[in-house]
């Protein structure tokens, strides 16, 4: 038997950093795939095959109550935390294959990295992996109907990859995964219910724009924990005035008054830069200073997206003229990445032929 699974990238668009403390965010999946084979076998080793993250083949036995034992080194350990915590999680949710029997794990990340091979493009990889990866384990192990309802399946992977991020996250990378498309997403109430809406991309035009550096989220997201405890009522203030245009700029897009939506889009960078400069966060990159300076002026608006240093977004009203601004800067180096809108989201298939081979990774 075999199980193969896949899960989008994403971008934020608006409501970046504002998204933790209950803002809307507009949120796009994107056409690169984290990608997750099983392969059945008949002995009780699970083989992890990880290119992408340097690892050729690292054994787990499968022990009591499905525990992994993991029989490889503490280096190729080290760099499996996510599926480790992600098998865990799916053993305490039910949904792991416990039949004794182990299997072969292939996971494939390669869209996630730059043409070089070497850099990493910052498009929620670790978000998009737990979602393949939970899928195609659930599936595999007879509970594929898990899956069907995508706000409640969103809801529980949210759970496990903030877990594993240390509850610092919002969950928009989980939910632009397993959703797909162009979403709205915001945390609710008192209990941060997560929530979700597709949207329309019809008359949106968009470029992506890498600024060539590799930035952890997960480090921005600290820096910020320390300094809202010492500067609480300043980022309430950046929070609710971020928060307030990006839920305007939603509803313009809503409404196909682009006009209205590209302006609020520069009045959101504008924020983000005060944000920025008041935390201590490299949310502009140099080059991205260097983007934002040559949009100024013009009938387009350029912004980081997430967590920001590495992708940035141009919004146009129409197609000439973002491939006006797209030969501009082309021509002053900048590294213009082709992602289109994946409205797939999670997708996951089972084979059960047994005439059927196992693919090579």
């Amino acid at each position: 038997m075999e199980v193969v699974a896949s899960a989008p990238a994403k971008l934020v668009l608006l409501g970046d950093y504002a998204v933790l403390e209950g803002a809307r965010a507009l949120v796009q999946a994107v056409d690169r795939r984290a990608q997750v084979r099983i392969v059945s076998r008949e002995d009780q080793a699970c083989d992890v095959h990880a290119p992408d993250l340097g690892i050729p083949s690292a054994r787990a036995l499968m022990g009591e109550n499905g525990q992994w034992q993991w029989q490889c080194d503490e280096a190729s350990k080290a760099k499996l935390t996510l599926v480790d915590h992600v098998w865990h999680g799916m053993l305490r949710e039910g949904l792991a294959p416990v039949s004794g029997k182990g299997f072969d794990l292939y996971l494939d990340t390669s869209g996630f990295f730059h043409a070089d091979g070497v850099s990493k493009l910052g498009l929620g990889s670790s978000a998009a992996l737990t979602v393949a990866l939970a899928s195609a384990l659930a599936s595999y192990a007879g509970h594929g109907d898990a899956i069907t309802d995508r706000t409640q399946w969103m809801r529980r992977l949210l759970h496990m990859h903030g877990d594993w991020q240390g509850g610092r996250g919002s969950g928009v990378d989980v939910a632009a995964s397993v959703a797909g498309g162009l979403i709205g997403y915001q945390l609710v109430g008192a209990t941060r219910e997560p929530t979700y809406e597709a949207l329309s991309t019809d008359g949106l035009h968009c470029l992506f724009v890498w600024s060539g550096q590799s930035v952890s989220t997960n480090q921005s997201l600290q820096h910020l924990a320390h300094w809202r405890q010492s500067h609480a009522q300043d980022y309430d203030a950046h929070m609710r005035e971020l928060g307030l245009v990006s839920a305007a700029a939603i509803d313009a897009l809503k409404r196909r008054d682009l006009p209205s939506f590209i302006g609020l889009t520069k009045d959101y960078a504008r924020g983000l830069q005060r944000f920025g400069a008041a935390c201590g966060l490299e949310i502009y990159s140099p080059a991205q200073k260097e983007l934002a300076g040559m949009a100024s002026g013009t009938d387009v608006s350029y912004k980081p997206c997430g967590a920001g240093g590495d992708f940035g977004v141009v919004f146009a009203e129409d197609a000439e003229r973002l491939a006006t601004f797209e030969r501009v800067i082309v021509c002053a180096g900048m590294h213009v990445v082709p992602l289109g809108l994946d409205s797939q989201g999670v997708s996951c298939h089972m084979r059960t032929d047994a005439a059927f081979p196992p693919q090579g990774h």
